[in-house]
């Protein structure tokens, strides 16, 4: 998604170039929230998002980060960490307690709505979207399914 929108954005206009930062820096600001309460560790952002919108390659860094560890967390997180609850208090104040198999599939599902809304913005501009749909990952990482659908 950042990638298609680093090569187009100077096509966005300025209000969708600010909109299409901002949406992917609250999934990663979302991102850090929940890798700090999993820790245990006290969160970086007093906010769902931050002041300023962040430099394409700022979000690029702060991105990859997350998803470095997230990745890293889930090879490794055994079946009884993944029961364990974790609580703490939402940005805006109320509690709240997950497991951490809870935590996972909200940020997969998060990430994902905002990542929709963000290629709307592409979308709504005539620019390419990335097709990036659990299906098409499936079928180009998994050659298997390929050669089976393919029938090589």
């Amino acid at each position: 998604m950042l990638e298609l929108g680093e090569k187009q954005f100077s096509q966005l206009p300025e209000n969708d170039a600010t909109f299409f930062v901002r949406i992917l820096n609250h999934t990663t600001v979302v991102d850090s929230l929940f890798i700090s309460r999993m820790l245990g560790e006290p969160e970086k952002y007093s906010g769902d998002n931050i002041v300023e919108t962040p430099s394409l390659s700022e979000l690029r860094r702060t991105m990859n980060e997350h998803d470095s560890w997230l990745v890293d967390f889930t090879q490794s997180v055994s079946a009884d960490e993944l029961k364990r609850n974790v609580t703490f208090r939402f940005i805006d104040g109320g509690f709240g307690q997950l497991t951490v198999e809870e935590i996972l599939l909200h940020l997969l599902t998060h990430g994902s709505n905002h990542r929709g809304m963000a290629s709307r913005v592409l979308a709504e501009n005539g620019l390419e979207r990335p097709k990036d749909t659990f299906t098409r990952y499936l079928h180009e990482t998994e050659s298997n399914k390929k050669r089976r659908v393919s029938g090589t």
